[in-house]
């Protein structure tokens, strides 16, 4: 490749890396959005007797996710940590949920 095909591919990129960073930033506010807005909801639920376990399982499952996600494409040993305690949380949310609690 010349130095021509070069800057037109790069060119024809879909992201670059400045929008792959406002991305990834965006999807760190939306689960700091996700989990204080399910702290709120479960808080309010909990003074009125009212089960929680369903904003934890889907709380749980998204952050799982994104960790998943992130170890697959890293291999950071703290990623996968941190995915394996919240699929561990999502599966007893879930089984708690379906209990009735």
């Amino acid at each position: 490749m010349n130095r021509e095909e070069i800057l037109q591919k790069s060119r024809n990129e879909s992201f670059d890396e400045m929008e792959m960073q406002v991305h990834d930033k965006s999807m760190k506010w939306t689960y700091i959005a996700l989990v204080l807005s399910a702290v709120v909801f479960a808080f309010i639920r909990a003074n009125d007797g009212l089960p929680v376990m369903d904003l934890c399982a889907t709380v749980s499952l998204s952050v799982f996710t994104g960790n998943i996600y992130r170890f697959v494409r890293t291999k950071y040993t703290y990623n996968l940590i941190i995915a394996v305690i919240m699929l561990l949380i999502f599966v007893f949310a879930t089984i708690r949920f379906f209990m009735g609690h």
